[in-house]
């Protein structure tokens, strides 16, 4: 099921429970108010009949015109009121008004506390009225009141039970036919509407899927065109502020790395050819040269040999750049607590015996960062290195170290202006540079290794001439007891 649909079922029956819990409450509410009408009616009809029994201290009030009075002998025996005697007496049942209050014809039964006692057939139109238990403990305790529903001679009735006069109860019922059907037009009206009303919010869902899902479907149009065409030029059209804008946005910056990260390689693969094609020239031309060994001097192999060690060195170094810059941040870092003026030490100790001719200073403050200790040794020797390279003979280098910084300053000719923004690009020479030995990898290596650490690399103006670097990384605090508290980002 497309993600369209979900979202219209979705719409569709959140509005549907809605109009269902709506329709519920209503039917509920509507019903109970119609029972409550017949209930009050009822009741109101059984407050109209009153119950004598000769020789009882109640009295029947006077019947007033429309009023009927019913009398019934029967045998009784023990006390009635507060008369103690045996034999027969008579009971009064006096019904005021007319029994057929608000259109609707009441039936009404009287009942003594075993039940065997009632009023005459024409009292309910010929209808015996069924007795419920409830109404026997009424009419024995004298106390409480008791609805209930009933099917007499299958009609659906509503019957109540309350006291009345010495041992007796009234039963009163009332026909719920109007009631039922009234009920039953209502359910089907709130059927039909709810049956509309989910067949409106299953188009209306559609239509706002349709609408919102508009921005998905151009990132997905745009995601399969660059899946089968692999043009990362395409973008996706954003004119909004909301979620699926941003997510618009998110997906267009995504692309431009990408795009930026495709260009990147194919000119990493085109500067790699065009450099390693020069020092293979030269080793297969030395090579060629060797296989006249017979006709060359002692002097001439020797010459030869040096040159391909020399090619065969830079070649190797230059390989192992390219494969660290393939590499990339995908490599692998085995980061720890590292004593960064260490590292510095280690470097400018090799450094030392690399360029003999000059003289290397260390400012060195103890300073320990969170790194990986081979691609740090990596990156401080590319930068002293570099430094060294554009040193005269007898000149210095000046690398100080603290607080998670490595600043590192030769007294050379200096970058020129207009090679300041490139001089951290790949294979990127400067035209002083054309005639010197190396790739133009080491500051972009650098660059590499300080991003993959969360730091920073960068190039600082220096008064009294001369290029500096400064390489900044996470250092940890050390406490004055010397444990470490915790890292932060150096300034």
């Amino acid at each position: 099921m497309s993600f369209r649909n979900r979202v219209t079922i979705y719409c569709s029956a959140a509005i549907a429970l809605v109009l269902v819990v709506g329709s519920v409450a209503t039917y509920v509410i509507e019903r109970d108010k119609l029972r409550s009408g017949v209930d009050q009616t009822i009741s109101k009809q059984s407050d109209m009949v009153f119950v004598n029994v000769s020789g009882a201290s109640a009295s029947v009030p006077a019947p007033p015109s429309k009023s009927k009075l019913f009398t019934r002998t029967l045998e009784r025996s023990g006390s009635v009121g507060a008369t103690k005697e045996q034999g027969f007496g008579q009971v009064q049942v006096q019904v005021l008004g007319k029994p057929d209050l608000g259109g609707l014809r009441s039936y009404i039964e009287v009942i003594d506390g075993s039940g065997k006692l009632s009023l005459p057939p024409e009292a309910q139109g010929g209808l015996k009225l069924p007795v419920p238990k409830q109404a026997l403990d009424i009419a024995r305790t004298g106390r409480g009141t008791y609805f209930t529903d009933a099917t007499v001679h299958g009609t659906h009735m509503r019957l109540t039970a309350r006291p009345q006069g010495k041992g007796h109860a009234v039963i009163v019922a009332q026909s719920l036919e109007q009631v039922d059907s009234a009920l039953s037009r209502l359910a089907w009206s709130l059927g039909i509407t709810d049956a509309i009303g989910v067949l409106l919010a299953a188009m209306v869902g559609l239509l706002v899927a349709r609408g919102a899902l508009r921005p998905v479907r151009r990132m997905s149009h745009t995601a399969q065109t660059v899946a089968e065409t692999r043009n990362l030029g395409e973008r996706i059209p954003v004119d909004g502020k909301d979620e699926l804008s941003q997510l618009a946005r998110t997906f267009n910056a995504m692309l431009d790395s990408l795009d930026t990260a495709m260009r990147s390689q194919r000119q990493l693969v085109n500067d790699a050819s065009h450099e390693l094609r020069t020092p293979l020239t030269s080793l297969r031309t030395n090579i060629e040269v060797l296989r006249d060994y017979s006709q060359l001097s002692a002097e001439d192999r020797e010459r030869l040999l040096r040159d391909l060690t020399r090619e065969s060195e830079e070649l190797s170094a230059l390989v192992g750049d390219l494969v660290d810059l393939a590499r990339g941040s995908q490599r692998d870092l085995h980061l720890r607590e590292v004593e960064l003026d260490g590292v510095v030490e280690d470097v400018l100790e090799r450094a030392a015996n690399r360029f003999p001719e000059l003289e290397f200073q260390h400012e060195r403050r103890p300073t320990t960062v969170v790194g990986d200790p081979q691609q740090l040794d990596r990156a401080l020797w590319n930068l002293v290195e570099n430094a060294a390279k554009w040193s005269d003979p007898g000149g210095v280098v000046e690398v100080a170290s603290e607080r998670g910084h490595v600043l590192v300053r030769d007294h050379g000719p200096g970058i020129d202006p207009g090679d300041r923004p490139y001089v951290f690009d790949r294979f990127y020479r400067s035209q002083s540079a054309r005639g010197r030995q190396g790739s133009g990898l080491g500051l972009a290596i650098v660059r590499q290794v300080a991003e993959s650490h969360g730091g920073k690399v960068e190039l600082v103006e220096v008064p009294g001439g001369g290029a500096a670097f400064r390489l900044s990384l996470i250092e940890t605090p050390v406490a004055p007891n010397g444990v470490s508290t915790g890292y932060h980002v150096a300034e």
